[in-house]
């Protein structure tokens, strides 16, 4: 491993265009392991630490993808007749062709032969942000070098496929390792197209490696979150709660809603390490009981949860009677609600799954559970779309209280702000305003309803009045000598 002065410098370098003259980090010796971003200040919540621009990006290229997208400016592009005219196997848009970014990249892999150039590849184009690492300077390919890579026995197999898509793919041994690094570093700290809306983290579409972001270490409650800039997909990283000085500033590597079994089995094979922070050390993972199930005893209302052994299949324990279970039978239980809920999921019915969580689901698994959790936030990145077919009341209600819900459960974790709390946030806003403003209506409606009523009732009395006096009249005319004298005159007449 260089060492952390090494590091910062090479950083420095990277990070000059920023021109940050009083930075709030440096690259110091971590608790957590190794190397990691140390605050050199107090930082209050909400603060940029720090700005970071992509060492290297490119299109994800996955299989399932669109590969009609510029491999340079990355936006889409129309369906036909977007390849390189050159016989480089990359899409271009008719401006980047001009461009000297293309122009690099389409004499390495023209020199290389592609197969089949005039046709889409999603193992070229994919191969194209690690491939690129070869023509950055000397200083950029050792801040490559500087960050943690999982060397383990799959980080070859992409560069070793690719390599069958070529004619005279390069034998140089220095070129291939430089790829192979490449990509096990991306593998351990790059972005990897991120689209799951259920996650805390920003939409990216892109395959990138971010050098100071990827120094920052892993924490399952962390300190700090990070969004793009659209325009020039550069990273800004912002403290999540007050950060005193000499602290390190971590991210996570996780959903914020994964149970602790499901995190350290992430975390091991994808990442190649154990974490031991206090969310990991603690069975009800800070009282927010993610993982928790309703006990197997009948007679017991207690939790269970699994028990800390970093191991994939620990037993569980009950809270209240301490019974002990073994994880495939709690995992029995967890895979019936989990089936029983996604099947409500599936439905072309919203209002069924809304229904559902509020009235059913929490009889067979506790609302704390992210099964029910991930089932809720996806009702709101459906209502996002459109109340589909909830009443206009029934969305309301839906989105208030599942913003709350997941409000409290990441305060209980002890998450401070991140992208999801302010959307959540925003959310909650808008719907509390919503509903004063139905409220102040209906308010107003029910006032200028009394006011009518008033004037009704006003109006009554007046006609009353006058009715009365009229009856009086009529029967005051009845009774004079004037009125019983005319009968008399006219028998006479």
């Amino acid at each position: 491993m260089i060492c952390p002065k090494r590091t910062s410098e090479l950083l420095d370098l990277h990070l000059a265009p920023f021109k940050d003259k009083d930075p709030a980090w440096e690259i110091g010796v971590s608790k957590i392991a190794g190397r990691g971003v140390v605050a050199t200040r107090s930082l209050k919540r909400g603060e940029i630490i720090f700005r970071d621009s992509p060492l290297l990006i490119g299109l994800a290229a996955h299989e399932e993808d669109s590969l009609n997208a510029c491999s340079v400016c990355l936006k889409m592009l129309p369906d036909t007749k977007f390849m390189c005219r050159q016989g480089c196997g990359l899409p271009v848009c008719s401006l980047c062709a001009k461009k000297k970014q293309h122009k690099t990249d389409c004499d390495m892999l023209k020199s290389w032969g592609p197969n089949e150039p005039d046709v889409a590849n999603s193992v070229i184009i994919r191969l194209l942000c690690v491939a690129r690492a070869i023509n950055l300077t000397k200083d950029q390919r050792d801040l490559i070098y500087c960050l943690q890579a999982n060397l383990d026995n799959n980080h070859r197999t992409e560069v070793r496929n690719a390599a069958k898509c070529f004619k005279n793919f390069p034998a140089d041994k220095k070129l291939v390792e430089i790829m192979n690094r490449t990509v096990a570093v991306l593998r351990t700290n790059g972005f990897d197209k991120t689209t799951d809306r259920t996650n805390d983290n920003p939409e990216f579409n892109y395959r990138a490696l971010y050098p100071l972001f990827g120094v920052m270490n892993h924490d399952c409650i962390p300190n700090a979150y990070y969004t793009f800039e659209e325009k020039t997909n550069n990273m800004i990283v912002r403290a999540a709660v007050d950060i005193p000085e000499g602290f390190e500033v971590t991210t996570t590597y996780t959903k914020l809603f994964t149970g602790n079994i499901a995190r350290h089995l992430f975390l091991k094979m994808k990442k190649g390490f154990t974490c031991k922070c206090s969310r990991c050390s603690d069975p009800t993972e800070k009282g927010a009981y993610i993982s928790g199930l309703y006990c197997r005893d009948t007679n017991c209302t207690g939790l269970v949860v699994p028990e800390i052994t970093g191991l994939p299949h620990p037993n569980w324990n009950c809270l209240v009677c301490k019974q002990k279970s073994t994880h495939a039978q709690m995992m029995k239980s967890q895979d019936f609600a989990s089936g029983a809920i996604n099947a409500k999921s599936n439905s072309n019915s919203l209002r069924t799954l809304v229904q559902y969580l509020n009235e059913k689901s929490d009889s067979f698994i506790p609302n704390s559970n992210y099964v029910v959790i991930d089932a809720k936030m996806t009702v709101l990145q459906r209502l996002q779309q459109g109340k589909e077919d909830c009443s206009e009341e029934l969305a309301a209600n839906t989105r208030l209280r599942y913003s709350r819900d997941i409000t409290q459960i990441m305060d209980q974790l002890g998450l401070g702000d991140s992208l999801l709390r302010t959307q959540l946030e925003e959310l909650l806003k808008r719907e509390e305003e919503r509903r004063a403003k139905r409220l102040a209506e209906e308010a107003e409606k029910q006032r200028k309803l009394a006011e009518l009523q008033a004037k009704a009732a006003e109006a009554d009395k007046l006609l009353a009045a006058l009715e009365a006096e009229q009856a009086e009249q009529a029967a005051a005319a009845t009774s004079s000598p004037e009125a019983a004298a005319a009968p008399a005159a006219t028998e006479l007449a």
